[in-house]
């Protein structure tokens, strides 16, 4: 049967939801210095419940020192349960379900978040960040005191009027790392084999279902949200997760909740199979699993991407950047109407988003007037002719070795001709730049054109001198700055053969990703837009160092052996270099 955005769904709870749309729990880091709730937080979820089933509240630390992030909300003592009680208040008065995340962030709760305080962690493993602190490894009465803590914040957000709770067991924190043969080297109860590593999660499900039964919470609802793969070596695998899912299953949580960066992401690990990961989820799991509902999330902004999620295999989808730059979201949707992709920047109070949250989303808020402008602008330049004084100017630009001595000729309409003295610049890439660049410059009457791979510095000193030669010529730069690249001449040579891998560019990460293909037994074919491969490693010092490549032939090298190499490598340094390490 094919399921619809708008209808209601039933949880296990008793619960009913009343659509299957939730709002994703995104961190606004907006709290105050000791986690507890503001104002700007309260406005801010206050703005976009109600035409949600749910809105899931950003993860909240259940531990003083157990926060990911500067700004984050805590659960952590029962002084905050006033706040909470406010926050979820304004949620359910909108006629949304609040659901409150409760997280530790383990070996990512680093010391600066956290009064200096140092992270903890199943094992003593740094996390594969820049700068990660080893955390302490907990003892076992630890572990058990950490479990309890997750009993606690239900229990507060119980009291605070939340209609549930979700389990944090993703994105790197203290869930995912007990779980993660990374970072638990355990042996003992807690770790040393898959079945073992699974026990924290479990226990943590546990707790929080027997609080729930403790205070006769009648159809709170409990879910749980993972990450299924992580990059780290060791690290978990789509199989593993589904090991943990089927066992989690056994003690029917109300939901549980992919965390990825798109519903219809595919393997990080496997990267040849493209199969989403959602339908290999419907594939292994058990039958108990089967009737616990699914949620997904990412990428899902129009109407058309909900249904296509729901058409995949999800049961609910979480919506995150939906929310942020429409706070109806669900109206929009429901009335099928287009949702815009981005903030508009003079929007911030209307749509109470706080200030940190609003510097984090930099990239999603564009000033409407200014691009509008700058579309104006580029219009008008690209219509103005441009008008020389006609005659040949001498300019210096500044080149990678030393200055360039250019000459450019103008007629009244045109750059008739650029004449370049390379100088004491290396050859090589740097003859490749004298001649392409200028030939573009040309062709096109542009200054827009690209710089030479593995030469950037010269290929700018070349731009640059004609700049300043139109400047000197009393022409406007800006005008040949924005007028349209040369068009690329697309090469109409048919390769027929069967490789199993192709490689864009053959410079040294093209050559290096090709050998260790080839290490695999894969065949390979580079391409490579110049007339000879290696890119910038081609050369050194301005010697052309691949042996019988055309790139030798045209830079008229007749002699490649060592002693020559280095008598040129020797003259390129002006005598500095050392010769025992060039041999």
């Amino acid at each position: 049967m094919k399921k619809e955005l708008f209808e209601p769904i039933n949880l296990s709870s008793g619960v009913a939801l009343k659509n299957r749309l939730v709002m994703a729990p995104m961190t606004t880091q907006s709290a105050f210095y000791d986690g507890e709730i503001t104002e700007e937080i309260i406005e801010y979820y206050r703005c976009r419940a109600g035409g949600a089933a749910a809105v899931i509240v950003e993860s909240c630390f259940i531990e003083e020192h157990g926060r990911g992030f500067p700004g984050a909300l805590g659960v952590d003592t029962d002084k905050k349960i006033a706040g909470l009680t406010r926050l979820a208040k304004a949620i359910k008065e909108k006629g949304s379900k609040a659901i409150l995340q409760i997280y530790h962030a383990g070996r990512m709760a680093w010391p600066e978040y956290n009064g200096g305080a140092h992270p903890i962690c199943a094992s003593p493993v740094a996390a594969l960040r820049p700068n990660a602190p080893v955390p302490k490894e907990m003892s076992d009465d630890e572990i058990l005191t950490m479990i309890q803590r997750f009993g606690d914040a239900t229990r507060r957000a119980i009291k605070a009027g939340y209609d549930g709770v979700e389990i944090h067991g993703a994105n790197t924190f203290l869930i995912q790392q007990f779980f993660s043969p990374h970072s638990n080297r355990r042996n003992d109860h807690w770790g040393g084999s898959l079945e073992k590593r699974a026990h924290f999660p479990l226990a943590v499900l546990e707790e929080v279902q027997r609080v729930r039964q403790e205070e006769a919470a009648e159809g709170f609802i409990i879910g749980y949200r993972f990450s299924p793969e992580e990059m780290e070596k060791p690290g978990i695998c789509f199989e593993e997760t589904m090991y943990l899912l089927n066992q989690l299953a056994k003690s029917k949580p109300e939901y549980l909740h992919f965390s990825m960066g798109t519903y219809q992401r595919s393997s990080i690990i496997d990267t040849e199979c493209s199969e989403p990961l959602i339908v290999k989820f419907l594939t292994m799991r058990s039958p108990e699993l089967s009737t616990i509902p699914i949620i997904g999330v990412g990428s899902i902004l129009q109407r058309e991407d909900a249904e296509a999620a729901l058409e995949i295999g999800y049961d609910l989808l979480a919506i995150g950047k939906g929310f942020l730059v429409e706070p109806n979201w669900v109206q929009m949707i429901a009335e099928k109407k287009v949702v815009r992709h981005f903030a508009l920047s003079h929007a911030q109070s209307e749509l109470k988003i706080p200030t940190p949250l609003w510097q984090f989303m930099e990239e999603m808020v564009i000033d409407p007037e200014e691009e509008k402008q700058k579309h104006e602008r580029l219009k008008e330049l690209q219509k103005r002719k441009v008008a020389y004084q006609p005659g040949t100017y001498l300019v210096q630009a500044q080149g990678h070795n030393s200055p360039i001595e250019m000459q450019v000729t103008f007629s009244k309409e045109k750059i008739e001709e650029i004449i370049i003295d390379k100088g004491n610049e290396s050859e090589g890439l740097s003859d490749l730049v004298f001649t392409r660049i200028p030939e573009q410059i040309i062709e096109g009457q542009t200054l827009n054109v690209d710089a030479v791979s593995g030469a950037s510095a010269s290929s700018q000193g070349v731009i640059a001198g004609v700049e300043e030669a139109v400047k000197l010529a009393g022409a406007d730069v800006e005008v040949l700055k924005e007028r349209p690249k040369p068009v690329v001449a697309w090469s109409e040579e048919v390769v027929e053969e069967s490789v199993d891998v192709v490689i864009i560019g053959s410079g040294a990460a093209g050559i290096s990703a090709a050998l260790r293909a080839d290490q695999l037994g894969l065949k390979v074919i580079l391409l490579e837009k110049l007339s000879f491969v290696g890119g910038a490693i081609s050369i050194s010092g301005g010697n052309q160092v691949v042996t019988g490549s055309k790139l030798q032939q045209v830079a008229g090298v007749k002699d490649d052996t060592p002693s020559a190499m280095v008598a040129d490598f020797l003259e390129n340094g002006n005598g500095l270099n050392d010769q025992k390490l060039l041999t």
